[in-house]
C-alpha cells in the first residue's frame, strides 16, 4: 500500500505547485525572457505541418477501415513527417508509459507530438478533474489543458465533443481516449519528465489554431473546449474562440528506439 501511495506521488509531485515552489532551485527549468519568445517553429510552420499530415490522415482514411486506421496513419506520419512515434512502456523505473521513436530519424525543430485534452479558460471549473490527475498542462496564459483519458475527464472530454459535433461530422479528435489514436500524433500526456540521465530532447511550443482551418481536418485535432459558446460571460464580451493546441517540437535530432523527454518547468520572466 504505501509503495503505491509513493509510486503515485512521484508521478503527481510535478504537477503540485507547492512542491514545484519548494524544489524549483534544485529543478532543471526551461527559461524563456518572454511568452511571445517560447517559440521553436513559427506558426505558420506548425499550420502548414498539421495541414499537410492531417490532409494525408483524410485521404489515407478513404482506403482504411475499423483499428487499420491507426496503422495506416503511423505510415501517412511516416510518409510526411519521415518518422513514427508511438506511446510505449517507458525506459524510466516505473515510468509507466512513454513516448518512443519507433521508426525513422527526427530532426532536429519537428513536431512529434501534441497534448491531446478538454480546454479550460482559467475561471472554468477543475477542481474535481484535478483530483489525483498528473495530466493537468497550465499554458502560459493560464489555459489548461486536461490530457487524462480516464474517469471524469474522460467522460468531460467525450461528453463536449459530442455536443460540438456537427450532424454526422465531429469537429474534434475523440479517438485519443483509446490505445489507438487516429492521429498518432496525440500522445503527448504520456511525454515523461526529462531527469539528470536522460535530457530534454522536446520543448512545448502552443500554438492556437485559426477559424479558417479546413472543417473536414479538424476531426484530427485533439482538443475541444469545456465551454460551449463562443459568449464569455465572465468578461461580458463575445470572442473569436480558438482552439488551443500544445505540439512538442524536438529540440536535436531524435533516434529510433530513443523516448521522448520533456521540461514540465518553465519559468517566464
Amino acid at each position: 500500500m504505501l509503495a503505491h501511495v509513493l509510486r503515485k506521488w512521484k508521478q503527481y509531485r510535478y504537477r503540485f505547485v507547492p512542491w514545484i515552489a519548494m524544489t524549483l532551485k534544485d529543478r532543471s527549468v526551461r527559461a524563456v525572457q518572454d511568452k511571445s519568445q517560447d517559440k521553436i517553429l513559427s506558426d505558420q510552420d506548425v499550420y502548414t505541418c498539421l495541414l499537410n499530415l492531417f490532409e494525408g490522415f483524410y485521404q489515407g482514411s478513404k482506403s482504411s477501415l475499423g483499428s487499420d486506421v491507426y496503422n495506416t496513419n503511423l505510415n501517412v506520419m511516416d510518409n510526411v513527417l519521415g518518422f513514427q512515434t508511438e506511446r510505449q512502456p517507458s525506459v524510466l523505473r516505473d515510468g509507466g508509459f512513454g513516448v518512443i521513436v519507433t521508426k525513422g530519424i527526427v530532426p532536429n525543430g519537428s513536431i512529434v507530438s501534441m497534448y491531446p485534452g478538454t480546454i479550460y479558460q482559467p475561471y472554468e471549473p477543475t477542481f474535481f478533474q484535478s483530483l489525483g490527475n498528473q495530466f493537468i498542462f497550465r499554458c502560459i496564459d493560464g489555459l489548461l489543458i486536461d490530457g487524462n483519458d480516464r474517469r471524469l475527464s474522460r467522460f468531460v472530454y467525450n461528453s463536449c465533443a459530442q455536443r460540438d459535433r456537427m450532424g454526422p461530422y465531429m469537429t474534434c479528435d475523440i479517438s485519443w481516449l483509446t490505445p489507438h489514436p487516429v492521429n498518432p500524433l496525440a500522445v503527448g500526456q504520456y511525454v515523461n519528465n526529462q531527469s539528470k540521465k536522460f535530457a530534454a530532447n522536446v520543448v512545448y511550443q502552443e500554438y492556437d489554431v485559426p477559424q479558417d482551418f479546413p472543417f473536414h481536418l479538424r476531426q484530427y485535432i485533439p482538443n475541444n473546449h469545456y465551454s460551449s459558446g463562443l459568449e464569455d460571460t465572465y468578461l461580458n464580451t463575445s470572442l473569436e474562440r480558438l482552439t488551443r493546441v500544445v505540439v512538442l517540437v524536438s529540440q536535436r535530432d531524435i533516434h529510433p528506439g530513443e523516448e521522448l523527454f520533456s521540461s514540465y518547468f518553465t519559468i517566464v520572466h
